[in-house]
Order: structure tokens, then sequence, then C-alpha cells
């Protein structure tokens, strides 16, 4: 039985699975489909790996579709994003311990959570904006 590929502009659009008669037989895929339709297809029995929707053909060949891969500027917009939303609430976590310890009323464990928060600005501030899927450092407990 035929399996073809529906190809439009160097794309396989979708997958035509074989279709039998009543008695077991394989219905022509002219008989199925009109002839402009049928000018679309591509016959991909038995190919391995078999092609699949979004995947392009050119030249007789299937070749898989190619991942997306994010631009440097990108890449570089989206970890300053991250690094921004990190710096909040670092900064909204400070600001009060901050205060407590200005004012001189800030208890023992104050004082070491405002000095970890602020290393953890530092090194959320340090993190390299043009690597791929960078290391963030965790929050202080």
């Amino acid at each position: 039985m035929k399996v073809y590929a529906r190809v439009l502009d160097g794309e396989v659009w979708e997958i035509i699975p074989p279709f039998a008669a009543d008695d077991g037989s394989e219905v022509p895929i002219e008989d199925r489909f009109p002839a402009e339709f049928v000018a679309e297809l591509v016959e991909i029995t038995g190919l391995d790996p078999q092609p699949d929707q979004r995947w392009t053909y050119k030249g007789k060949k299937f070749a898989a579709p190619v991942p997306y891969q994010a631009t440097p500027d990108e890449i570089r917009a989206a970890n300053t994003a991250e690094r921004d939303r990190l710096l909040s609430i670092a900064t909204l976590a400070i600001a009060p311990l901050q205060d407590a310890a200005d004012l001189e009323e800030a208890t023992a464990s104050e004082t070491a959570m405002l000095k970890k928060w602020k290393q953890y600005r530092v090194a959320v501030n340090r993190v390299d904006l043009v690597a791929e899927g960078p290391d963030w450092p965790g929050p202080p407990a």
C-alpha cells in the first residue's frame, strides 16, 4: 500500500495514507483525488525515516525541519529581561532589610539575610547575557 506526501512550495503539508476497498485491495490515488491534487503528491512508501509535516522537499530529497535557533540579539534580550526580573525581586527583598540596617534596628538574622540578598544581586548582575541558557543563581533561602 502506498503512502504519499502532499508537497507545496517545497514543504510537506500533509501525509496521505493508503486506502483499501472492501475487498482489501488498494484504491489508487488517482481514483481518490482530483488530478490537480495528485500532482502535488510525492510517493513516500518505504522511506526511512518517513517524512512528516513541515519537512522540506528539494531535488527528490526530504529533510527534517531545522529547529529554530535564536539569534544573538534575541538571546541577549531574553537574558536581559530575566536578569532585570531577578534583580527586581532582589531589590524588593533588600529594601526593608536595608531600611532596618540604616536605622540600626536590624536583627542579626536580618543583617545576615541582607548580606545574602546583596550577594545574590551581585551574582545575578554578573551572569553572561550573551550565553545561551545561562546558569542563573538561586535566591537566598
